[in-house]
């Protein structure tokens, strides 16, 4: 009872901030701070960091994050289970929910005119697809690598990689002038609403077993 109530908080919190944001974004072209914190990030420009930027946001994009989850879903049915391998595209299929939210907002992307734009695309910015897939894929991973994995040292460094990688996924985003910080954060709010709520969906799956 206690942990349901602890879920239904959370779920219930960044609903309603997903919300917010959404109808924020509904109303505004971008945040305040959007425009100096995409400037300041794009300020730090090299080759390297472009190229890691790149590499980033197309593995976890496109036809290519069906891939990703095929991958994913098969290496934890092999260490973990069953259940846990199937909730992995599920937590895919639920990008189909910023799909909508795109249509409904229709908040345009970073103009050309404003900061530098390596990805011109035609598409809604709010929220982040690449933002809310990996905060809901890779958050789900983590999760499941927390409660199974044994081996302490192995676990602290597998789970600190996939935040960071987390977090380099939504930068990238800013950081190629495709998404603005709010678009990214709105991103992050929303999945986390969601896989919140698939974890809350598993545990009582579990326990009923």
């Amino acid at each position: 009872m206690q942990k349901n109530t602890k879920y239904k908080i959370i779920v219930g919190f960044l609903t309603i901030l997903g919300l917010v944001m959404s109808i924020f974004a509904w109303f505004t072209k971008r945040f305040p701070g959007d425009l100096y914190l995409t400037l300041r990030l794009q300020s730090f420009h090299s080759n390297f960091l472009l190229s890691i930027m790149k590499g980033v946001s197309f593995l976890f994009g496109g036809w290519f994050s069906i891939v990703v989850v095929v991958v994913i879903g098969i290496l934890v049915w092999w260490r973990i289970g069953k259940l846990e391998a199937i909730l992995i595209p599920v937590a895919g299929l639920l990008l189909l929910v910023n799909t909508v939210l795109k249509l409904i907002i229709g908040r345009q992307r970073p103009p050309a005119n404003l900061v530098q734009v390596f990805y011109p695309m035609q598409t809604s910015g709010f929220p982040s697809g690449h933002a809310m897939f990996s905060i809901m894929v890779l958050g789900l991973l983590a999760y499941f690598i927390f409660i199974n994995m044994k081996n302490h040292v192995m676990r602290t460094i597998v789970l600190v990689g996939l935040i960071v990688l987390i977090l380099l996924i939504g930068t990238s985003r800013v950081y190629l002038g495709v998404h603005w910080p709010s678009d990214v954060i709105g991103g992050y709010v929303i999945g986390g609403a969601l896989l919140t709520a698939l974890i809350w969906f598993y545990q009582t799956k579990k326990a009923h077993q």
